[in-house]
């Protein structure tokens, strides 16, 4: 796909964005929506360097594109700043939150007026930081639906669907609906769930979007099952262990093919049917998804598996 991409005087970036957002048949206006205004993206496609490389890096994956794939030319600000954020990630991981909340405020003075993806990594790192401290599970949603309405701003209002969202917008979002599940939000998770599978079923053309489903689903096809809407959660279940085997990842078909069992359990046994071909399936998915649970070293999920298979099914032979 790449050899079909015009280079002129080295402008990779330029030219890539250009290409792969008429290839996708998306407007500017929609593209740079909450990033920047449709004359910087102009200017970006037309081939001038002046513009923050993490506005850049979000426009790439709006559209799907991993950032690596291309050369991005950073100026020494950039490359600064940068820097910086690998340390407070760091400091984060490391749970050093004085000393994050110093380094938060450094970078926020630094990249004041560059760009919303900055103020939008900010807020992204207080609502961690949050976290860490022990504070309110609410203020943490608070903060992360202020970080995603830096990029999204009609988020609360407007169809998900109306956007095209970078790793950065998509991670927040899922991690509200986790925090929303946690303090019982039940209508509005329903309502963001639906919204992001449909962004992603409608803009699953996108490479990105499809790595991006089989999380969705596992998060997903849990909300369902324990709120009772089976079918739905089934239906979910499914598109999700297709969509991962479209790639060559394995990080959520354990989780899938244990959830399906789950749900064909709960099925079957509200049936009150004496169903074996349904019950071979439910311990044919729950061994599947027990070797790959071992596989991966998650002894948890495997030994909820073993002891359910062995009381359930009176199976034996899983060690």
């Amino acid at each position: 796909m790449y050899k079909d991409i015009q280079f002129e005087d080295n402008n990779y970036i330029g030219a890539a964005i250009l290409y792969f957002r008429e290839s996708y048949n998306i407007s500017q206006r929609k593209l740079c929506k909450g990033l920047c205004s449709i004359t910087t993206l102009s200017r970006i496609e037309a081939g001038e360097r002046d513009v923050d490389a993490l506005i850049l890096e979000n426009l790439l994956e709006r559209l799907g594109r991993m950032p690596y794939h291309f050369e991005l030319i950073v100026t020494d600000f950039d490359y600064e700043v940068y820097l910086i954020r690998k340390e407070i990630d760091k400091l984060i991981e490391e749970e050093s939150i004085d000393e994050a909340y110093i380094l938060i405020k450094k970078y926020a003075q630094l990249t004041d007026g560059k760009g919303t993806p900055h103020k939008q990594f900010v807020l992204v790192c207080k609502s961690k930081l949050n976290e860490l401290k022990g504070g309110k599970c609410e203020t943490t949603i608070d903060i992360l639906i202020e970080a995603i309405s830096c990029t999204v701003p009609d988020f609360n209002t407007n169809d998900i669907s109306n956007h095209f969202l970078s790793t950065m917008e998509f991670n927040i979002i899922i991690d509200i609906i986790d925090k929303m599940i946690v303090t019982n939000k039940t209508e509005q998770v329903y309502q963001i769930l639906d919204q992001i599978i449909y962004y992603l079923n409608r803009y699953e053309q996108m490479e990105q979007n499809s790595r991006r489903f089989p999380k969705v689903a596992v998060l997903a096809s849990s909300f369902f099952m324990n709120h009772n809407d089976l079918d739905k959660a089934l239906k979910i279940c499914n598109r999700g262990i297709e969509k991962q085997k479209t790639t060559t990842k394995l990080n959520y078909i354990g989780d899938l093919l244990y959830n399906k069992a789950k749900i064909l359990e709960i099925i079957l046994k509200r049936s009150g049917k004496k169903d074996q071909a349904a019950r071979k399936e439910c311990l044919k998915l729950f061994l599947e998804a027990y070797y790959l649970f071992d596989f991966f070293g998650d002894s948890d999920k495997g030994e909820k598996i073993k002891a359910h298979v062995r009381e359930e099914y009176q199976w034996e032979d899983i060690d």
